[in-house]
C-alpha cells in the first residue's frame, strides 16, 4: 500500500479515513469494504464508508464521537429501544430530555467516552483516500441520523452541534461524510498516513491537527477541549 505524508494543506483538503491498525492487511487484500458501526447499528440502514474533508474536521468529528458516547448506553437493548423510540413524534421528549440530562453531569459516562477516544487515538491509523465525486460519493447525499426524525434538540445532544452541522438540511455535512451504499474504495485509492517524522499513529497525527489547526477548536469543539484537559494537554 502507497503512503501519503501529511501538510498544511490537508487541514482543508483531501479525504481522509481512520480505522484501527489491526485491519490494514484486510484493507491492503480488500480495500475499505462498506459497514454499519456497532454505535449506529440500531440508527443507520445502509452500509457505507464514513470519511472527513480535511483534517480540521477530523478534531470536529471526534467532538462529535466524545459527545455521542456520552448517552450511549452500556447495555445495547437499552440503546436499541432509546434509539427507535426517540424518532418518534408519540414518545414523550420529557423522557429524552431527563436521560440526556442525567447522563450530562455523569462523571463516569465522561470518563467512559475519554477512555474509548484514547483506544481509537491509540491503536488507530489515518488513511487517505483518493475519492472521485459522483463516482465514489455525491456531496448532495443523506445524513442517515439528520433524516431519522429525531428532534432537533436530541440530535444537537448527541454531537450534531450547530456549530459545525446544518441541522435545517439531511444533507451530509463535511464532518461526517460517507461513500455510496454499499461501495468498495478500491486498495489503490488509499494511502496509509505518515508525519514527516516518518510516525503513522493516529495520535501523533491528532496533535500535529491540534497544533497547526486554524479553526477555534476552543469554541466549536467543547468536549474535545475537556478530554485535552483530562489528558493534561497545555493551552487549552
Amino acid at each position: 500500500m502507497d503512503y501519503y505524508y501529511i501538510n498544511k494543506k490537508d487541514l482543508n483538503s483531501n479525504y481522509f479515513h481512520f480505522t484501527d491498525r489491526k485491519n490494514l492487511e484486510s484493507i491492503e487484500s480488500k480495500g475499505l469494504v462498506p459497514n454499519i458501526g456497532d454505535n449506529a447499528k440500531n440508527i443507520e440502514k445502509t452500509k457505507k464508508i464514513f470519511f472527513v474533508e480535511g483534517l480540521d474536521n477530523l478534531l470536529i468529528l471526534f467532538d462529535c464521537w466524545i459527545n455521542a458516547l456520552y448517552y450511549i448506553p452500556v447495555i445495547p437493548f437499552i440503546y436499541k429501544l432509546g434509539a427507535f423510540f426517540l424518532r418518534h413524534r408519540w414518545f414523550p421528549n420529557i423522557i429524552g430530555d431527563s436521560y440526556f440530562k442525567i447522563l450530562k453531569v455523569s462523571k463516569l459516562h465522561q470518563r467512559r467516552a475519554f477512555k474509548k477516544l484514547d483506544k481509537i487515538l491509540d491503536y488507530g491509523i489515518l488513511l487517505k483516500l483518493d475519492l472521485e465525486e459522483n463516482i465514489d460519493f455525491r456531496y448532495d447525499d443523506k445524513d442517515e441520523i439528520k433524516s431519522c426524525g429525531y428532534i432537533k434538540r436530541h440530535l444537537e445532544v448527541c454531537g450534531y452541534s450547530e456549530r459545525y452541522s446544518d441541522l435545517n438540511s439531511n444533507i451530509m455535512d463535511k464532518w461526517n461524510m460517507h461513500t455510496l451504499t454499499n461501495h468498495i474504495v478500491n486498495n489503490k485509492k488509499i494511502k496509509v498516513c505518515y508525519l514527516e517524522d516518518g510516525s503513522s499513529n493516529l495520535r501523533y497525527i491528532f496533535d500535529y491537527c491540534l497544533k497547526n489547526t486554524k479553526i477555534d477548536f476552543k469554541s466549536i469543539c467543547p468536549e474535545l477541549c475537556a478530554y485535552l484537559k483530562y489528558k493534561g494537554y497545555g493551552d487549552v
